[in-house]
């Protein structure tokens, strides 16, 4: 198993990210892996270059032989609340700080989804040998509010979805409108949830989330929607349950 770090350019967003890259054991250009596409990148593997010092742990998660064999890769987000900006095609319903001044985010999302698909997918299709119809986007928090809708905008790219913790709150009204008038069909598989010990202040995650499980109901969609009992919102409740995650999805 190897693991690959290396710059690349997101040039719509004007910022250089590091783009890592997991092979799976016994990798081999003869065959076609499934790709599982992460926000977040810095925080999949290494403890030490996670933003909270604790990672995903994807890569000890892999040492066991028995996992279907994917390629994970991971894109590092932007600083601050710029990271708010890339991961929301919405304007946020609050102002938010997290240590800086508040003020208003996003509106950067499709931004953010044109590079991946303009830049980063290309260079990855060139390089690794993946199943170009096997694609499923994933993330955490502000991860995961943009792959639900990088799936349902595009998903003859971007076939499953897996969202954890997701923070749906910062622009609800306008991501549950957005399901509602979308008329793209989707035959993928989306994984939502979020704990029971997340919410605090305004940041509503289990009323949020059921509105949008809600909607997507609504559409006729089959998301699978969990609420994890003693679930919280950090890195280490979330590496405790990707490994199940997926194996169901993918």
């Amino acid at each position: 198993m190897q693991i690959f770090k290396e710059q690349i350019l997101l040039p719509s967003l004007k910022r250089q990210a590091t783009l890592y890259v997991m092979l799976p054991k016994h990798y081999t250009k003869d065959e076609k892996y499934p790709l599982l596409l992460m926000h977040d990148g810095q925080n999949l593997f290494y403890d030490e270059e996670a933003s909270f010092g604790v990672s995903w742990g994807l890569n000890d998660l892999y040492e066991n032989e028995s996992k279907k064999p994917i390629i994970i890769a991971g894109i590092s987000c932007a600083n601050g609340l710029d990271r708010l900006d890339e991961y929301n095609p919405f304007l946020s319903e609050l102002k938010v700080g997290f240590g800086e001044t508040p003020r208003t985010t996003g509106g950067k999302g499709d931004q953010y989804l044109h590079d991946i698909q303009s830049d980063v997918l290309p260079y990855l299709y060139e390089v690794y040998s993946i199943d170009k119809t096997n694609i499923t986007i994933g993330g955490s928090s502000m991860g995961g509010h943009i792959s639900i809708y990088a799936t349902l905008m595009y998903p003859h790219v971007f076939k499953n979805a897996i969202c954890l913790s997701n923070a749906f709150w910062i622009s609800e009204k306008d991501l549950v409108k957005f399901i509602q008038k979308n008329r793209k069909k989707h035959y993928g598989a989306i994984y939502l949830d979020t704990g029971d010990s997340e919410d605090e202040h305004d940041f509503t995650y289990l009323k949020s989330n059921d509105l949008v499980y809600q909607a997507l109901k609504d559409k006729g969609l089959n998301p699978h929607y969990e609420i994890i009992k003693g679930g919280k919102h950090h890195e280490s409740s979330w590496r405790n349950r990707i490994g199940k995650i997926i194996d169901q999805i993918i």
